[in-house]
């Protein structure tokens, strides 16, 4: 066991990180002290407000989550990784028609973005299209070098179609 670390000492973007690190362990509820003392210091702080969001889709309050995202993208718009996020929350729910919308901001980015891949991946998934969202669900991990844990997501999501290259689950 540490010795106790006093917050206090440490700024917004200090405890910001921190949190991506303590979540990154699964220490969740660390990481949310650190995130709720970091949007005290800078209430303003868009990634603040976002990454609380993260950990709370990771602890499962999803609706908490949804709203706290778009918090954040209604204070930075240009937060693209929460324009994916919120409609990842709606197409996992069910509520597709919401995610497409929720993804609209992203097809900004071309494609040959990993988020704009992504997206398009789980639009041709919700139109059956298995063949589509299995090649851009690809070329979006390739391209995607900065966030591992959503190429994970991805990954499991070709598992479950049987793609070859990720197990061999025929889920179709």
């Amino acid at each position: 066991m540490g010795v106790p670390v006093d917050l206090s000492l440490f700024d917004a973007e200090e405890l910001l990180h921190l949190a991506i690190n303590l979540s990154a362990q699964q220490k969740f509820v660390e990481a949310l002290g650190c995130l709720k003392r970091a949007n005290k210091l800078d209430p303003k702080n868009a990634a603040v407000i976002y990454f609380t969001a993260v950990i709370y889709a990771q602890i499962n309050l999803y609706e908490r989550a949804l709203a706290t995202m778009q918090h954040a993208v209604q204070m930075n718009p240009a937060l693209d990784i929460a324009h994916f996020q919120i409609g990842l929350l709606f197409f996992t729910s069910g509520r597709v028609s919401e995610a497409i919308e929720a993804w609209r901001p992203l097809n900004r980015l071309g494609d040959e973005h990993p988020l704009y891949l992504f997206k398009a991946g789980l639009e041709a998934l919700a139109r059956e299209d298995f063949d589509a969202c299995r090649n851009y669900l690809r070329q979006g991990i390739a391209l995607n070098a900065e966030n591992e844990p959503l190429n994970n997501d991805m990954r499991k999501i070709l598992q479950r179609l049987g793609d070859s290259e990720y197990g061999d689950e025929d889920d179709e």
